[in-house]
């Protein structure tokens, strides 16, 4: 999984491709957890890119643009319009479900 500054991350959402932004911390012991998880869903998809962002890279835009107020925080893009957010772990079965839903 490609990690994303904050520029690019915001060129990934305009592109309109579907994706899920990994937002976590180095420091955070459920990112870990969660990091594995989206590499166990990453081997199972095809038609959904995969990115992480580490807050503390810039934590202003984290906060004030993407509206994140806890890691892990995992958001799904579509045609460049959020469609889910969740902050906690995640299962890749329940992750797998929202992507096939959408």
């Amino acid at each position: 999984m490609e990690q994303l500054t904050s520029e690019q991350l915001v060129e990934k959402i305009k592109s309109g491709e579907n994706l899920i932004i990994d937002f976590y911390a180095t420091w955070c012991g459920p990112c870990k957890v969660m990091l594995n998880n989206l590499q166990k869903l990453n081997e199972n998809i095809t038609s959904t890119k995969i990115y992480k962002f580490d807050i503390d890279s810039d934590r202003e835009f984290a906060m004030n643009e993407m509206g994140i107020r806890s890691v892990p925080t995992i958001k799904f893009f579509k045609g460049g319009e959020e469609y889910f957010s969740k902050s906690g772990i995640m299962q890749p079965s329940e992750m797998l479900n929202i992507i096939s839903n959408n």
